[in-house]
């Protein structure tokens, strides 16, 4: 057994996952779960504190044995340099909020701080469906869109570190509006967010779908109440598997759309693979196949032809797997 690890925490706008990573072969020795809570900004640094002692408390490593560093993935804006999220809309916590330092705080070790699908990028690059390639794109749906970008075999970041913002791509002129305030960005029709957002609408026009039925089952009696989040990527699973023809259209909306985002990093970066990640992606197969159709179908030839867009080998796991990575890096 590996004698060294790391404390990688993938904080996300739906749920926050800490683990206990091998850092000699990415494993994951233990993880823990927590819904992620907005308005309150004191109640994120705890739930990310309780997650991660649930999570030591449950890896019983050998005696003597702890983690060298923790690693945090948060979805947002972030300046790695002072540990601060500086925006981060959808986890609820106000602007430049020193999440780094609260954690350090309570456990007297290192913290380092990245974009949660800039880590799950490290995490693939490493141990996942990147490891053989030197240019690669990864894009995560979820509550928003993320990327992340690897270049040379290196993760690039930009100019002032915000590279990867994929799901502000613009893809709809004066369309949605987005969570940022910029309206027509691929986040404000291929998120879960968006997904779900129009599936409540329909609802609460009185569309007739399964949904409500299998909401029901979630303990949601009337979806007409239901927030943006309360649909889970496996509901919306089960609801394709029926042949729900609203959440089967509204799916096929969003992957068209998604799509279209994808080709416009095919035809401007031209990478050897796209890797796509996120519980829609792994949990609804015709989402995943109108996304890869669209993508390739609006991609330049030349660029379309070398392109292999693949999903996240690491699965859940990239995030966390990578925070520690980063955690662990000088």
């Amino acid at each position: 057994m590996s004698e060294r690890y790391g404390i990688g925490v993938d904080v996300g706008g739906t749920k926050i996952l800490a683990a206990v990573v091998d850092l000699e072969s990415g494993e994951v020795i233990a993880n823990t779960k927590k819904r992620t809570v907005g308005n309150k900004e004191k109640d994120l640094g705890n739930r990310i504190i309780s997650a991660i002692e649930d999570c030591l408390s449950s890896a019983k490593l050998p005696q003597g044995i702890r983690p060298e560093t923790i690693g945090i993935g948060a979805a947002g804006q972030v300046n790695r340099e002072k540990g601060i999220l500086v925006a981060a809309p959808n986890l609820g916590v106000p602007p430049n909020y020193p999440i780094a330092k609260i954690i350090a705080d309570r456990f007297k070790s290192s913290v380092r701080l990245g974009n949660d699908v800039e880590v799950a990028t490290l995490g693939e690059l490493h141990y996942g469906a990147g490891r053989d390639f030197d240019n690669f794109v990864c894009v995560f749906v979820g509550t928003g869109i993320g990327g992340g970008i690897v270049q040379n075999g290196k993760p690039y970041r930009g100019s002032s570190g915000t590279a990867g913002e994929i799901g502000h791509i613009v893809v709809s002129a004066e369309g949605r509006l987005c969570g940022c305030g910029g309206r027509g960005h691929l986040e404000a029709y291929s998120s879960r967010t968006a997904i779900t957002r129009t599936l409540l609408g329909e609802l609460k026009r009185g569309k007739i779908s399964i949904l409500t039925e299998l909401l029901a089952a979630e303990g949601i009696a009337d979806p007409t109440t239901a927030t943006s989040v309360a649909i889970r990527s496996k509901v919306i699973a089960q609801a394709v598997q029926a042949g729900d023809a609203l959440v089967i259209n509204t799916l096929t909306e969003a992957a068209e759309f998604l799509g279209l985002g994808l080709s416009s990093i095919i035809n401007f970066y031209n990478p050897h693979r796209i890797i796509l990640g996120g519980g829609l992606i792994e949990a609804v197969e015709m989402f995943y196949q109108y996304t890869l159709d669209e993508a390739k179908h609006e991609s330049l030839a030349g660029a379309a032809s070398v392109v292999d867009i693949v999903r996240a080998k690491l699965g859940d796991f990239s995030g966390v797997v990578g925070a520690a990575l980063l955690g662990h890096q000088a």
